[in-house]
């Protein structure tokens, strides 16, 4: 290759390489609004509902809701990983729509066992039967998403609108209908009949994007062993994420539940937009992985480590400085215990985020399914030994302990995995710059709840509002780089929409 074709060469890849960046990014933003509304969402239903239904109603629906999340996840299997590498990795319409229908058959097939069993156990029932049948509708509307299609293809924009009017919809309803305790059937219903009614949406423009083909029983049963190899560390997520909630309720009540569910929730919350990353992430990963294409890998996981650190530990430490005021008036007095559980378990937050680079997107990316199996099953034993030990003399707080000690444990052990694929001294100096101004966004925003004697709800919005300042002038001041980019995308579309007005207005 001549030095002009060489020129040419990098000249393009490095093009192709900023206008994937571009689409990574406004994959990530689109997905990271609908994050902000599910961010938003519980700030309107949250102190609602946790006044109509009280502790015991919101324990009622956990504890129910974690026995159904049992069985989704048996219908889920790991058709959100495996299906939307699957569709990366290949390159043509037909083998595209070849792969989809065959993913898809395989999921129905598994998903008419679990409703059998599902069947099954609510005949042994004796408490709760109707919301385990209204969650007929949840088990259906998971049999039929077809989300990991489109987060194979890299098309964000659709689940994102999705989600939004399902969302939207769900809160309507829920202030129009929802008066009183009695109405938590009722509540039940509105989460899974939008959520059932929202997968079916997006089967329209599915069926416009892929044709139909001729498969057979083998073609179907050749999935079986990978998706049950990623399957595995799934299930293990559920025993320290569900199970230890159903042991919870078993050995210390409803009560205890309701505290630890809310925590939880709250942590969820934050952790939609860590989540979103990866889901953004991982095609790009699986597809970069199947063209060989190591160096393109390696500047992915680099930006991707970078971000993840710089959203992660200001999101941990700026819940822990808000948890006394924000409880108190989010959840209500009944629902003090929350403080203490949301102080144990923010830190989770940084530890997920951690493992959403080393385990989904780099060992589950690059088809190491076995070592993120292990790293996840070590994680799910060590909760559950904590759990059984602790849940008896501290309730709520032993398994939100289990919680943490599972994800630090497994995003550890997946660090140590993967340390070829990173550097190691860049890494530490990134953590110790974002924790570092991290650590100045804690310290205005605690100083602020004790100093300023104003109601909760407008003190919680101004220490937000507060951290947000500190930690971004911390950035500018250092002239952080993924900032420097994201602002110059952000700048970038923003002088498109205006000359593209300026034109219509000529016109």
């Amino acid at each position: 290759m001549t030095f002009n074709n060489r020129w040419v060469y990098n000249k393009q890849n490095v093009k192709g390489m900023v206008i994937i960046m571009k689409k990574l990014i406004s994959n990530y933003l689109f997905t990271v609004i609908y994050q902000l509304l599910l961010i938003i969402t519980p700030f309107i239903t949250t102190p609602y509902i946790s006044r109509i239904f009280k502790p015991e109603g919101v324990g009622i629906e956990a504890y129910v809701s974690s026995i159904v999340q049992l069985f989704v996840v048996f219908i889920s299997l790991s058709f959100a990983l495996y299906g939307s590498r699957q569709i990366a990795s290949k390159q043509s319409q037909k083998e595209i729509s070849f792969e989809f229908w065959t993913i898809f058959a395989f999921k129905i097939i598994s998903s008419l066992i679990v409703l059998l069993v599902y069947f099954v156990y609510i005949r042994t029932v004796t408490e709760y039967l109707d919301l385990f049948l209204i969650n007929l509708l949840t088990l259906a509307a998971n049999i039929i998403d077809t989300s990991w299609y489109f987060f194979g293809r890299e098309e964000i924009k659709k689940i994102s609108i999705r989600n939004i009017i399902v969302k939207i919809t769900g809160i309507i309803l829920i202030f129009t209908v929802i008066n009183d305790y009695n109405d938590l059937d009722l509540y039940v219903l509105i989460n899974a009949g939008t959520l059932f009614i929202g997968q079916l949406i997006m089967w329209i423009p599915l069926l416009k994007d892929v044709s139909w083909v001729k498969i057979t029983i083998n073609d179907i049963l050749r999935h079986t062993k990978p998706i049950m190899i990623l399957f595995l560390p799934q299930i293990m997520i559920q025993v320290y994420s569900l199970a230890n909630k159903i042991v919870l309720g078993n050995v210390s009540g409803e009560v205890e539940v309701g505290y630890f569910n809310q925590a939880y929730k709250i942590i969820t919350i934050a952790l939609g937009v860590i989540s979103s990353f990866g889901t953004v992430m991982l095609p790009r990963m699986s597809s970069e992985f199947s063209l060989g294409n190591k160096e393109e890998m390696k500047k992915y996981i680099n930006f991707a480590l970078q971000l993840i650190l710089m959203i992660t530990l200001p999101m941990t430490l700026g819940m822990m400085a808000i948890s006394p005021n924000f409880v108190t008036w989010f959840l209500g007095k009944d629902f003090s215990p929350v403080i203490q559980l949301l102080f144990i378990m923010s830190p989770v937050i940084f530890f997920v985020g951690l493992a959403n680079v080393f385990g989904i997107q780099i060992l589950i990316g690059t088809n190491q399914q076995n070592k993120y199996s292990v790293s996840v099953t070590i994680g799910a034993i060590l909760s559950l030994i904590i759990n059984l030990i602790l849940i008896k003399p501290f309730g709520s707080a032993a398994t939100a302990v289990a919680l943490l000690v599972a994800e630090a444990s497994g995003a550890l052990i997946q660090m140590y995995l993967t340390r070829k694929y990173f550097d190691m001294k860049n890494f530490l100096g990134l953590f110790i710059k974002y924790f570092v101004l991290s650590i100045a966004l804690y310290l205005v925003v605690v100083l602020i709840g004790k100093c300023l004697p104003i109601s909760s709800i407008l003190l919680t919005l101004l220490q937000i509002f507060a951290g947000i300042f500190v930690y971004l002038l911390g950035l500018i001041v250092i002239k952080d780089p993924v900032t420097v980019k994201i602002t110059l995308f952000i700048k970038n579309k923003l002088n498109r929409g205006e000359k593209l007005t300026r034109k219509k207005t000529r016109f």
